[in-house]
This record gives C-alpha cells, sequence and structure tokens, in this order.
C-alpha cells in the first residue's frame, strides 16, 4: 500500500463499525475507496437521487434536511452519512449538503452491503434509527447472568412444597417435613393459604409450650404469611425477608379469581444462589443495633455498586438496588430514633423525594425528606417530639452518608413538616396558582414515596394531586418549562459541550446534562396523564398506556435513559475503584468511539422529545 492508503487504514481500523473488521475486509475497503473533496454549498445527495456510496467525514462539516427544508441532523469529523438510503434500496430522501469544506471518503454501496451482511455487530452500528441503534448498544452490553435482579420470585422457588391441611396433626406434620426434606410446610384452607409452619416454630411453639403431639397444627402455624408473586423481582423477596425478619417466603400466583402457591423461597436457597450479592447488605441493616453498626453498613455501599456494574446489569436494576439498600437505611434510622423517643403522638407518613422516590438513587447523595402529619397534630402539644424525631434522622442519615439536603429540603425544616391538609394547601398554590421560580424549586416533591409510618397520608395527598394537576394546562405549562430548563450536551455540529466541575478537565454532566431532562420530561407527561407512578420508567410506559405520548417515543426515551444511566454507572464505579469519590461528570475521553456516537444518539432523541414538548405546551395551551 502506498503511504496515503496506509494512513487510510490506520484511521478506518479505529473507526466504529470497520474497527470490527478482519484484516482481508479492511484491505478491501481501502482498495475500492474514494477521496472526495467537496466545498461548502455543494449537495452530495438529493432527494430523489439513487446512491450508490457510504461516506465518511474526514473532515468538514454536512446536514441532513428533509423536503420541507427542515433541519434534521448535523454531521462532523468522524460520522457516516448516506447509510440509510443504502439501506433503502440506494432510494435517497433529504438532501445531503455541505456546509464547511469537507475531506470525504466514499465506500461503494455494495461493499458496505456486504459488511452489513455479514456482521452482526456491523448492523448494530448502522440500525436504521438512533433508538434501534441505542437498542442494540444495550444489548450488547448487558448480556444476563442469572444474577438475583435479572431473575424473577419463581426463578429462586426451589424449596419442596408440602402443603397440610389445619388440623393435621403436630406429629404428622414432623414426619411430612422429614419425608420431603422440607423446612416449612403451606397450611391450606378451602384451597387458600391460611398459614406457614417452619422447622423453627416445632422447637420455639411446639416444644417450649410443651405442646401434645396429637394437637393441631394451626397452634403452632403463622397465620395469614407475608408472600411475594410470582412475577415479582427476585431481589425484592430478600429485601420483603429482610424487612419481616422472616426466613421462608411463599410464592404466590394468580390464575384468574384463585390464589395459588407456586412455590417456596428459602434464605438457605438464597444464600446458596446469591451470597455475594450486594442486595444481601439491605439484612445486616434491618438487623443493625445503633448508629454506629448502622454508619459502619453504610460505607460498604461503594463497594456494592461496583459490585453490581461488574455483574453487566442494567442501569434501572443497579439504581434499584441501590436504592433499596437507602430506603432499608432509612427505614433503620427511623426505627431507632423512634426506638429513643418513643412511639409517636399521632399518625404520620415519613416521605423521601427525589432519586430515592423514584428508585433511582446511584452512590450516596444529599437527602431529600419530609413528614405529613395527621389532621389530629397539635403543634403546641406534638411539635416538640416530632422536631426531635425529625433532627435524629436527618442526622442519623447525615452520619451513614446521606448528607443534610444544601437546600433543606428535610423533615428536620419545620417547612417541610406539616399537617396534611398543610400539605394540601401547599400543593394547590402550586398547582392551581403556579409561579415559575416557585415551582422550579417544588418539582422534586412531585416525586413523593412513603418510607415509614400511615402510608394512606401520602395517598390520600396523592390522590389530591393527580386530579389537580391532571388537563391543568398552564400549570403543565409551567412544568413543562421546567423540563426544558437543562438541555443535553450537544452543540450545533453534534459535537459534545463540555462544563467544568471545580478542579477537574471539562467534562460531561451526566446527572444534569443527561438524566435530568429525561426525569423532567417523564415527570410531565406522568402529571399530565394522571398516573400514579414515580419510578421515570414506570411514569413513561404508563403515560403511553394513556395516550399521553406515542408508544414510539416511550421507546426510545427509555433506551436514551438506559444508555446515559449506564454510562453514568460505569464512570462512578471507575472512580470508586480508583479511589477516589464518585461523580457525575465523564470526560468524552473515557469513552470509546462507539460509546460516544451512542452518546450523541441519545442525546439526540432527548433533544427531539424536548422539542417536541415545547412545542405542544407553547403559550400554555395543549393541542
Amino acid at each position: 500500500m502506498q503511504p496515503e492508503e496506509l494512513a487510510i487504514r490506520d484511521f478506518l481500523s479505529t473507526a466504529p463499525p470497520f474497527d470490527r473488521l478482519s484484516e482481508e475486509e479492511l484491505d478491501e475497503a481501502v482498495s475500492q475507496l474514494e477521496i472526495l473533496y467537496r466545498r461548502a454549498g455543494d449537495v452530495l445527495l438529493r432527494p430523489g437521487d439513487a446512491n450508490r456510496h457510504l461516506y465518511l467525514v474526514r473532515k468538514g462539516a454536512v446536514e441532513v434536511r428533509d423536503e420541507q427544508g427542515r433541519l434534521h441532523n448535523r454531521y462532523a469529523a468522524g460520522e457516516w452519512v448516506g447509510f440509510r438510503s443504502l439501506l433503502n434500496d440506494g432510494r435517497v430522501v433529504m438532501e445531503v449538503r455541505v456546509i464547511e469544506d469537507a475531506l470525504l471518503y466514499a465506500l461503494p454501496g455494495e461493499l458496505f452491503l456486504k459488511f452489513y451482511r455479514a456482521h452482526e455487530d456491523f448492523r448494530g452500528f448502522f440500525a436504521r434509527t438512533g433508538r434501534q441503534s441505542l437498542r442494540h448498544a444495550l444489548d450488547v452490553a448487558l448480556p444476563s447472568d442469572g444474577s438475583l435482579l435479572t431473575l424473577s420470585a419463581h426463578d429462586i422457588a426451589d424449596e419442596p412444597l408440602v402443603e397440610i391441611s389445619a388440623d393435621t396433626s403436630i406429629r404428622e406434620a414432623a414426619a411430612r417435613m422429614a419425608e420431603r426434606d422440607a423446612s416449612a410446610l403451606m397450611v391450606m384452607h378451602g384451597g387458600k393459604l391460611s398459614g406457614i409452619v417452619t422447622d423453627r416454630d416445632f422447637c420455639t411453639r411446639a416444644v417450649a409450650r410443651a405442646l401434645p403431639p396429637e394437637a393441631p397444627a394451626s397452634a403452632i402455624m403463622t397465620p395469614d404469611p407475608v408472600t411475594i408473586a410470582a412475577d415479582a423481582r427476585a431481589a425484592d423477596a430478600l429485601l420483603i425477608m429482610a424487612r419481616h425478619n422472616i426466613r421462608h417466603l411463599p410464592v404466590v400466583r394468580r390464575d384468574g379469581e384463585r390464589v395459588r402457591v407456586a412455590g417456596l423461597i428459602t434464605a438457605a436457597g438464597l444464600i446458596r444462589q446469591q451470597s455475594q450479592n450486594p442486595v444481601f447488605l439491605v439484612n445486616d441493616i434491618a438487623r443493625a443495633r445503633d448508629l454506629d453498626e448502622l454508619v459502619a453498613l453504610s460505607k460498604r455501599l461503594p463497594r456494592a455498586l461496583v459490585t453490581l456494574v461488574d455483574t453487566g446489569l442494567p442501569a434501572h436494576d443497579i439504581a434499584h438496588a441501590i436504592s433499596a439498600v437507602g430506603t432499608a437505611i432509612t427505614r433503620r434510622v427511623i426505627a431507632l430514633a423512634e426506638a429513643r423517643l418513643g412511639p409517636p403522638p399521632v399518625p404520620y407518613a415519613f416521605i423521601v423525594a427525589g432519586s430515592l422516590a423514584r428508585r433511582e438513587q446511584t452512590v450516596h447523595t444529599d437527602q431529600d425528606n419530609a413528614i405529613i402529619l395527621s389532621d389530629e397534630y397539635d403543634a403546641a402539644e406534638h411539635g416538640a417530639y416530632f422536631a426531635r424525631l425529625a433532627k435524629d434522622i436527618s442526622d442519623g442519615l447525615n452520619a451513614c452518608g446521606y448528607v443534610y439536603c444544601p437546600g433543606e429540603v428535610m423533615a428536620s425544616n419545620e417547612k417541610w413538616r406539616l399537617p396534611l391538609k398543610g400539605w394540601r394547601a401547599l400543593f394547590e398554590n402550586w398547582i392551581l396558582s403556579p409561579e415559575p421560580k416557585a415551582l422550579m424549586h417544588a418539582s422534586i416533591f412531585f416525586d413523593l414515596r412513603c418510607l415509614h409510618g400511615d402510608c394512606a397520608l401520602l395517598e390520600a395527598l396523592w390522590g389530591d394531586v393527580r386530579e389537580m394537576a391532571s388537563g391543568n394546562t398552564i400549570f403543565l405549562a409551567h412544568m413543562a418549562a421546567n423540563a426544558l430548563h437543562y438541555r443535553p450536551p450537544l452543540g450545533f455540529f453534534r459535537q459534545f459541550v463540555l462544563e467544568r466541575s471545580g478542579h477537574e478537565e471539562p467534562a460531561l454532566d451526566m446527572k444534569k446534562r443527561g438524566v435530568v431532562p429525561i426525569i423532567d420530561l417523564a415527570r410531565v407527561h406522568a402529571l399530565a396523564a394522571g398516573v400514579a407512578a414515580i419510578a421515570t420508567r414506570e411514569r413513561l410506559q404508563e403515560a403511553a398506556a394513556e395516550g399521553e405520548l406515542s408508544e414510539e417515543g416511550m421507546k426510545e426515551l427509555l433506551d436514551a435513559f438506559d444508555f446515559i444511566s449506564l454510562v453514568r454507572l460505569r464512570h462512578q464505579a471507575e472512580r470508586i475503584r480508583a479511589g477516589e469519590k464518585p461523580d457525575n461528570f465523564v470526560s468524552p475521553e473515557e469513552l470509546s468511539a462507539l460509546e460516544r456516537r451512542h452518546l450523541k444518539d441519545a442525546f439526540d432523541v432527548v433533544r427531539t422529545m424536548q422539542a417536541a414538548l415545547e412545542q405542544r405546551y407553547q403559550a400554555g395551551r395543549l393541542p
């Protein structure tokens, strides 16, 4: 090869997806490639043309417009154009015009299609749409590993299922258990699960109470046991067992009107299958005796995130697991505080906001929480107790790494410790008389979840909020404006826009410019649809089900959210491995060329969906 050809070959060997080709295929590509020079203003492809080449922009820039002259996209150095028409029998439907003097590499369409048919990775890169490209990237990046977070409850129900009736004698029940080598028995009545007898019950309830062997098994059973649905997450089974301090969890499946027992999960079985899974941290947290022990356990959270990332799990499963740890820590802090102060004088609900409410936490974050008090609350009589309780909880969370909220959105701030009627008045003011600045700061309170206490208080409040918000076009227009505050970090030619983070080099803010715009979009669509979901994924799915969001738009946003979140989580894991504090600032240099391309696709999706929202709520009215 000539020196110029060797330089082209070296470049192609690092340019996705040509970096996946064999040495022979690269040689073939270089031998057939043409070098083109085009000036700004030249038209490369016109609607109606028959395209016969794949173009790589080596230098300069081009833009693509539809037949109405609307800008579709811009492409700069390192990006490919012309592949969509090649995949459409060569038919060109958009104009491709050079907007900066350009050096182009032109590959024959026949050779492109040969590589396209021969290589799955090649096909994935040149998928017809950005969403398909993102979906392929996620499928490649996230192989299922059979871990606790990718399985259903039914998948891990490995204990022999032995059923007895309530009048079965203790002697016969013990014999049945020994015969089947089981550790628990399902007590059935009328075809329904009425109780459970475990191996420990024979010791702690039968022998300890000196019950006769002919006494019925109902005398030692636990009535109406806690259960889990067969299609629930296996990880949720562990959380339920830890929260209720139980070692056996029946798995049930609904069959029409009938609910039947489909299996049994045991703590021993979980340990055998997933002894290294960081979700087991939740079990230790539930048993922590004091704050010092809880603080020590919370320090294991960063390493838990690294382990979860290393398993190759989807970002939403990782965030769900990390949020489960945050939830467990918060609940234990509350329980310890109540143990010190005594029972509350009136019912209350301890609620969390933001990422913990949505179950989208990554590592330790600042705390966002509040208290809804029963309307029986009297400030003079009950105020001191709840002020002390809230302070103890906030101090405890801070000690566990969930630092005080800089904006003081905490229950320890009396502004966010109100009776139910006070919260109703607050939301009524935000929704019915919206003021832009106040609403921007209050957006976090449209993501709420109850972690402790009388959760019916939040359910009552949230029902009123959904009713007030749905269809209120002025309020929704204000929320839409808030959702457009942070734009994806893409510049004029799809170049990344970097920001400075303290002393660090400029980088992409994957929280503020990445996940937050999608979270904000999902919140607006969910409020408009009047759905109860809080998590971003569920909000998008339910909004689409209600017709508030198109099915295609929902899928594109979900893929964008998953990919951006995955890049963010992997960056945080790398920081933790290096002994550094995890953050949200990703340098493009730490990403592969393929990851940068997919990240741009994801940002393009967000930008498009923001534009659609802006147009829809322009002037504060729905179409």
